[in-house]
C-alpha cells in the first residue's frame, strides 16, 4: 500500500508539473494556481516520505530511479535527528531557468528542516529533493568545534608518526653500514718481518765434537793428516748458509 501511495503521489505530482509546464513555457512568471500546485505536490510528498519505515525505504532504494534514490537517501540520513513529522509550514516557490525550486519549512518532533524540491519544467520531471536540518547556533558551534578538534588530532597524529619515522633513520643507516661491512672482504694480514739472523759465536768448549770434525775437514783439505799446524778458536754462523746447501 505504501509503495502504491508513493507511486500515486509521484503520478499526481507529475500531472501537476505537466500542467504547469504548459504555462511556464509561455511565461517564466508562475501564476498563483501554478505556485499552489507546486506547494501542494511538495507537501504531499514530504508527508508521505516521512511515514515510510526503514524497510520501505530500503525497498524503494533498490529501484533504479535517480530522484527517488536521492530523496530517500537524504531523508534516511536526517530522519533520526528530525523525528516524526508534524506539519508543513511556510513555503516559497522560485524559478531558475527551466527549474522550479520549492522550499518548505517543515516541523518535526525534534527539529525543523528546510526541504528543497527542484522540478524541471522542460522535462516535466523532478530533479532532486533534500532534507536540510535547521541547527541552532550552539549546535553549529559545537559541530565546528568537533570538526576543529578532529582536524587538529589528525594533524598531531601525522606529526607524531613522521617524528617516529625520522627517528628510525639512524637505525636504518646502522643496519646498512653493518651489511656493507659484512659483505666487504677482510684485508690480508701484513707479512711478519723475517727475523734478523744473529751472529752467534760459540765457544769451542761448548761443542768439542763439532770443533774436531771441522779441524779434521780442514786438515784433509790441506793434505795433512795432523791438526797441529792450526788451531780452531771460534765458529761463526754463515749468513748465506752455504754449508746447508752443500
Amino acid at each position: 500500500m505504501k509503495k502504491s501511495l508513493l507511486s500515486l503521489v509521484l503520478v499526481v505530482c507529475m500531472v501537476c508539473l505537466s500542467c504547469v509546464t504548459v504555462f511556464a513555457a509561455k511565461d517564466k512568471v508562475l501564476t498563483e494556481d501554478q505556485v499552489a500546485s507546486f506547494k501542494s505536490a511538495a507537501s504531499s510528498m514530504i508527508e508521505k516520505i516521512a511515514g515510510f519505515s526503514d524497510e520501505d525505504i530500503e525497498k524503494f532504494l533498490d529501484q533504479d530511479d535517480d530522484f527517488t534514490t536521492a530523496a530517500l537517501t537524504s531523508w534516511k540520513n536526517a530522519k533520526d535527528e528530525l523525528g516524526a513529522f508534524v506539519e508543513v509550514g511556510e513555503q516559497t516557490v522560485t524559478t531558475d531557468g527551466n527549474n522550479v525550486i520549492i522550499n518548505s519549512d517543515v516541523t518535526y518532533e525534534n527539529k525543523t528542516a528546510n526541504v528543497e524540491l527542484i522540478a524541471n519544467t522542460k522535462t516535466s520531471a523532478y530533479e532532486s529533493m533534500a532534507f536540510n536540518i535547521n541547527y541552532t547556533m550552539g549546535e553549529k558551534m559545537e559541530q565546528a568545534g568537533l570538526n576543529t578538534l578532529m582536524g587538529l588530532g589528525i594533524v598531531f597524529l601525522m606529526l607524531i608518526f613522521l617524528s617516529f619515522l625520522i627517528s628510525q633513520f639512524k637505525h636504518i643507516s646502522n643496519l646498512t653500514e653493518k651489511k656493507d661491512s659484512k659483505s666487504a672482504a677482510p684485508a690480508a694480514p701484513a707479512p711478519a718481518p723475517a727475523p734478523a739472523e744473529e751472529e752467534q759465536e760459540e765457544e769451542l768448549a761448548d761443542d768439542g765434537e763439532l770443533v774436531a770434525v771441522i779441524a779434521a775437514a780442514i786438515a784433509a783439505y790441506e793434505g795433512s793428516t795432523s791438526t797441529d799446524g792450526f788451531v780452531v778458536r771460534s765458529i761463526k754462523r754463515s749468513k748465506t748458509n752455504k754449508w746447508k746447501r752443500a
